[in-house]
């Protein structure tokens, strides 16, 4: 019986690497995915400057800096804090005007580009999405 069952796996691996080519098959066994590093952001105080800064990467990747990140930000930054993408992070930055805990998540996307152009999947997972939020002390 346990021959019945390593000969199965094993036909299932060779189909999906005939169907999905061995790139997507060895991204996925090796765990090469997006990921938004999980850490908790400074907190603001009103009328004071703000920075801080969201990291990411391409987790068990080789060549980390051959993907192009694309960052959504989604939700609610507090009022005069802002962000810029500064390729594999986000910088926020500004005064906050208003106290308050502020509720946002962060996107990430990447791709790679080949001699035809993108490659529409260059990792295992498509994107992540990490929560975070930013408490403004009065």
């Amino acid at each position: 019986m346990g021959y019945q069952k390593f000969f199965a796996s094993l036909s299932l691996v060779i189909l999906a690497f005939f169907f999905n080519g061995c790139d997507e098959i060895s991204e996925c066994v090796f765990g090469v995915n997006p990921e938004i590093h999980d850490r908790r952001l400074s907190m603001g105080v009103v009328g004071e400057q703000y920075y801080d800064v969201i990291t990411a990467e391409v987790k068990n990747a080789v060549f980390d800096n051959s993907y192009d990140y694309f960052f959504d930000v989604l939700g609610e930054l507090p009022p005069g804090v802002y962000f810029d993408i500064d390729r594999r992070s986000i910088e926020l930055y500004g005064t906050p005007q208003e106290a308050g805990t502020y509720y946002f998540s962060v996107e990430l996307f990447v791709e790679t580009f080949d001699e035809d152009g993108f490659d529409g999947s260059p990792t295992c997972k498509e994107y992540v999405e990490r929560q975070f939020s930013i408490r403004v002390l009065p």
